[in-house]
């Protein structure tokens, strides 16, 4: 090989090499993009929809062409060696499908939808205790607010009633006072009247007295006018006198 063709060789290598490193680079990463983007998340059904056949075979004619996952039957007889077990369902319909099928409990999607129901049932009556517990509580402010205000009443009414029992009171020792006063009234009408009386007996036994003296100074004045008009009379009829 000629010495140039050689030189040229050795330094288009790692040249060419780099280059095809990096466009197998750019495949691996694009196909790697590819896989993530064509990537999706996805679940397995779990619904089924077994017949019941007339037979314990799938050579027998099919009675009922899908039997929900779920659906409540009636077992009426069971097969080992076929696999195959005899069961009713609600309208009535007799027929034959597989054991394997069949289970003792609901189906974990009817749990979870009876779970769910009873969840929301309970969230409903979680709502209604907290509905009926702040109706509570606002009642309760009410009644508080109520029982202040009755306080506040019960607290004038009090105090009125000691205004009213003070004034009663009152009344009470001035109505004692004054039946005393009427007491000592009708006391004094009685001395008054007594007084009266013994004025009047006064003034009787005054003026029969001045009657008396009246008459006693007459009469002493009679006796002695009679006494010096028979003195007189003596002395002139005894010459007495010239």
């Amino acid at each position: 090989m000629p010495p140039s063709l050689s030189s040229q060789s050795n330094r288009f290598c790692p040249e060419m090499i780099k280059q095809s490193l990096v466009l197998l680079s750019l495949c691996l990463g694009l196909c790697l993009v590819t896989t993530l983007v064509a990537a999706d998340t996805v679940y397995i059904r779990d619904t089924l929809y077994v017949p019941l056949r007339g037979g314990q075979s799938t050579e027998h004619r099919i009675l009922h062409r899908g039997l929900k996952s779920g659906t409540k039957l009636e077992r009426l007889d069971v097969n080992d060696e076929t696999g195959y077990s005899r069961v009713r369902v609600d309208d009535n319909l007799e027929g034959w499908l597989q054991t394997q099928y069949l289970v003792d409990e609901p189906i974990a999607g009817d749990r979870l939808d009876s779970v769910t129901s009873q969840f929301e049932e309970l969230e409903t009556r979680h709502q209604q205790t907290l509905r009926q517990l702040r109706e509570t509580n606002e009642s309760s402010d009410q009644m508080s607010a109520a029982t202040e205000e009755l306080t506040g009443q019960n607290e004038a009414l009090s105090k009125e009633l000691e205004d009213i029992t003070s004034l009663a009171a009152d009344v009470i020792a001035i109505d004692e006072e004054n039946k005393q006063l009427k007491e000592e009234q009708a006391g004094l009408l009685t001395q008054i009247d007594e007084l009266a009386n013994a004025n009047e007996s006064l003034l009787d036994n005054n003026a029969q007295e001045w009657f008396l003296r009246g008459a006693g100074t007459i009469l002493i004045g009679l006796l002695f006018g009679f006494w010096i008009g028979r003195r007189i009379y003596h002395r002139r009829n005894t010459g007495g006198w010239s």
